[in-house]
């Protein structure tokens, strides 16, 4: 399969795996959104709402599991046009509900701004979660708000996430508990990379007879067989579905990867993957529609949220000689302009590759 992206973000990981009993879940709701990972760790980031397009603005609230966890903030401050002078970037102060909390620290100059709020900065935004708070921060020439919509239930979702509620560590719906049985942190997946070619070593054309018998064991393989599954790509000068060539790359252990293109939009494309035996008969193992390359045991994802590209999903399987491992699942946050390729790494799987 040809590289159709580059991606730059996180390290890859190999594979000791063991089943963890975190799963990880993404929630969103109005202008806020929440990514858990399988270390138990939650990350709830705020953003503008579209009144403030033009000075596009994020609030990144972290917390890892376990009892006496504190909520570290970080902020994103930008610039639509990507264009505001440095000498007009300096000074900015944080407010809550009009309340002039002191200066931030910005890490560089550079568009978007970067840096983390103090511990009382943090306090006094959790204090107001229920109450919608008013949260800015400006300067003489500038002012970013963060909406508050959204962010109730998005707090609330990571107190149940960690089972908080009811306990004296909850940011939303606190009680009397102590936190002896809130969840507790599990480490990273740690995953044995095993390396394996890095190009195919034989490419299947459609009009030919074993094409057509490993294309009906991949589709078999689909699961959920109610849906339409990479039957080909609708091209220009085309009136039905082209099936795509199958490219095969050896593994290990008498394995073989098998790709595919299924789907192509506006400005994402996936190629659909599967693990088969290497004498090409018996049921294909699924792995994932959305790749965009494979390289030396590492199937990777990445994908768009919309064409100028200021949001993205990104997703990892590494070959640990048995099977695929799903190492990452990540989203750098909402489409809202903050900067191209986004600013955020909310994880829903977390892992370290050997």
């Amino acid at each position: 399969m040809k590289k159709i992206l580059s991606i730059c973000c996180l390290s890859v990981i190999s594979s000791y795996g063991f089943p963890q009993d975190i799963k990880g879940i993404s929630f969103s709701h109005q202008e806020w959104e929440i990514s858990c990972s399988n270390t138990g760790t939650c990350k709830a980031a705020g953003y503008q709402n579209e009144d403030n397009g033009d000075n596009p603005a994020s609030i990144l609230l972290t917390r890892k599991a376990g009892p006496k966890q504190p909520v570290q903030a970080e902020f994103a401050l930008s610039d639509y046009e990507q264009s505001l002078p440095a000498n007009q970037l300096k000074n900015i102060h944080f407010y809550v509900n009009g309340k002039d909390l002191g200066t931030v620290t910005i890490d560089g100059t550079d568009l978007p701004l970067m840096g983390k709020l103090n511990n009382s900065q943090v306090n006094a935004v959790l204090q107001q979660s229920k109450q919608k708070p008013e949260i800015v921060f400006k300067n003489a020439q500038h002012e970013w708000k963060i909406s508050d919509a959204g962010m109730t239930a998005v707090l609330l979702k990571m107190d149940d996430f960690q089972k908080r509620i009811g306990t004296v560590g909850a940011l939303v719906k606190k009680g009397s508990a102590n936190e002896a049985k809130v969840l507790m942190p599990e480490p990273k997946l740690l995953v044995k990379r095993i390396k394996t070619t890095a190009k195919p070593y034989l490419t299947l054309q459609p009009k030919s007879k074993q094409y057509q018998a490993i294309h009906r064991s991949l589709m078999a393989a689909n699961q959920n067989p109610k849906e339409d599954f990479c039957e080909g790509i609708y091209g220009g000068n085309s009136d039905g579905a082209e099936p795509q060539e199958i490219e095969l790359y050896k593994l290990t252990n008498k394995k073989v990867l098998a790709t595919t293109l299924c789907w192509r939009g506006a400005y994402n494309e996936g190629y659909g993957a599967w693990m088969l035996d290497e004498s090409l008969t018996g049921k294909a193992t699924f792995v994932t529609e959305t790749a965009s390359d494979f390289d030396s045991g590492i199937i990777s994802s990445a994908q768009k949220g919309r064409g100028i590209g200021d949001c993205w999903a990104s997703k990892e399987w590494v070959w640990d000689g048995k099977s695929f491992v799903q190492t990452k699942d990540m989203w750098t946050g909402m489409c809202k302009g903050l900067a191209a390729g986004g600013v955020w790494e909310l994880d829903r799987i977390e892992a370290i590759v050997k």
